[in-house]
């Protein structure tokens, strides 16, 4: 069983822009409304603002984790996500490893174990905003 760290930190409270009921655990950015947020996909422009904590419909509250570890969903059977690698939002608002070198912007260090097939919940270290992913052996 997958042991979560909890440093106390408080979540923000944003409005979910859309329905993001099936969204808790994915990434966040926010949307063109002030204190709004929406699904991030990829190197989100604006980047990443956090990690989304509940299932909030169109207009509900929508808890957004801004900085330390949290549980994250994980994309697909090709993330091959490893333990304390750097992990980046994909196009679905998962966190995935940029295997294709494009930069996007670093989201923060995968915790869990390996992951190499299948969509699975894992927990992660988020930094927010960061550099580029670099190697992380």
């Amino acid at each position: 069983m997958s042991t979560y760290h909890d440093i106390n930190l408080t979540d923000a409270p944003f409005i979910a822009d859309t329905d993001l009921t099936a969204k808790q655990y994915f990434f966040v950015t926010a949307a063109s409304t002030a204190n709004y947020v929406k699904l991030a996909t990829g190197a989100s422009n604006p980047a990443v603002l956090g990690i989304l904590q509940n299932s909030p419909s169109a207009g509900q509250e929508a808890r957004v984790r801004l900085l330390g570890p949290s549980k994250v969903s994980a994309a697909n059977a090709a993330c091959n996500i490893r333990l304390g690698q750097f992990v980046i939002s994909g196009s679905g608002g998962q966190a995935e490893v940029d295997g294709n070198s494009t930069c996007s912007p670093t989201c923060g260090r995968w915790l869990s174990a390996n992951v190499t097939s299948g969509s699975v919940f894992g927990e992660m270290m988020f930094y927010g905003l960061t550099a580029c992913a670099v190697s992380a052996s």
